[in-house]
């Protein structure tokens, strides 16, 4: 009889039908996503749990649903491997899978080094390595989520991210600081631009909303909205996110990014995350492959659909704005106490 705390399994057992062969390979996929392992013809296994269970059951379900078979099974022991053979199994599945990630970060990290060192590394190429980063940050932490008995690769594949995160982090701090250098001279100055009339396309979404929140908050502090018609033109009134606007979208860049730039806001941190989550969304080309960005987007659909005078519904963006922008003040504060933790308990200064 097994110890009260002894290992126990969740498996389970399919017969898929020959067609659709697409079915075949999703439900692959869905169980390399899982982190099940086989360990016998049409039969894989999970560590038992809540979750795991729940994981089998939905695709149980979707197996037969589709014209299949499947069973589920709850063992204390598997005939024919001991637990200690089907956990290093597991374990040998997620080191694959760390080792992969590790040879990805140490490329990425490589091929940013080598352009910074060459002066070949434009700001759409790092914008691009730091999208690449990002995706490959969410692999890492599928992984990590499906390696129950802790592989040896995870705190190298772990640190490979973290180094590779710096390395890109201090080749975009240099290139911040050498883009302001060349354009301070042509950044408009906040002053200028007090109390002024602001127009806008009607019916405004995530660029323009998000737009007018960054102009209200950080550029004038008493600014008059106007949303006009495309082609519709205002006397001694700046345009934005129109065609030929005064601040629209400018190469790759949204309005919001393009407003940012002008006003040389780039040295804000929790303002640039909020850029990437809007490009995203407007763009819709996964260029930052924000994780917010879908849920985002859904608050600001529903903003559309209860607030149909323009006015209100920029208004009422406001909050949306204001709380994204103080979670990620609030998040880069909590690391920067973190980090100075660790110093302390190192004893450096």
């Amino acid at each position: 009889m097994k110890a009260k705390d002894a290992q126990e399994w969740i498996l389970l057992v399919h017969q898929l039908p020959q067609k659709p062969s697409k079915f075949r390979v999703r439900t692959w996929r869905k169980l390399q996503i899982l982190g099940a392992v086989p360990i016998k013809n049409s039969v894989y296994v999970l560590p038992y749990n809540e979750k795991t269970n729940e994981d089998f059951q939905w695709l149980r379900q979707e197996i037969e649903s589709s014209g299949g078979e499947a069973n589920l099974f709850r063992a204390g022991s598997v005939e024919g491997a001991t637990d200690r053979e089907i956990i290093e199994l597991f374990r040998k599945e997620r080191d694959e899978d760390y080792t992969k990630l590790i040879s990805e970060f140490e490329d990425l990290s490589g091929a940013a080094r080598e352009q910074a060192k060459g002066n070949s590394l434009s700001v759409g190429k790092l914008a691009q390595y730091q999208s690449e980063l990002s995706k490959l940050r969410q692999e890492l932490d599928r992984v990590t989520a499906t390696d129950f008995f802790q592989a040896p690769q995870r705190r190298k594949a772990q640190d490979a991210f973290e180094k590779c995160r710096r390395e890109l982090q201090t080749t975009e701090s240099k290139n911040r600081k050498g883009s302001a250098n060349r354009n301070d001279s042509a950044r408009l100055k906040i002053v200028d631009y007090q109390n002024r009339r602001w127009a806008t396309r009607k019916d405004p979404h995530i660029d323009r909303l998000a737009s007018g929140w960054l102009i209200r908050r950080f550029i004038d502090k008493r600014p008059r909205f106007h949303f006009i018609s495309e082609g519709e033109r205002m006397v001694n009134t700046l345009t934005f996110d129109m065609t030929e606007g005064d601040f629209t979208h400018r190469g790759e860049d949204c309005t919001f990014e393009t407003i940012i730039k002008c006003f040389g806001l780039e040295t804000d941190r929790a303002l640039c995350q909020i850029a990437e989550i809007v490009h995203d969304i407007d763009l819709k080309d996964d260029k930052f492959n924000r994780p917010e960005a879908s849920g985002v987007n859904v608050v600001i659909m529903g903003l559309a659909i209860v607030y149909a005078d323009d006015g209100e519904r920029l208004k009422q963006s406001f909050p949306v704005f204001d709380a994204l922008y103080e979670l990620f003040i609030k998040d880069r504060n909590v690391q920067v106490v973190k980090k100075r933790g660790r110093k302390q308990s190192d004893g450096t200064k």
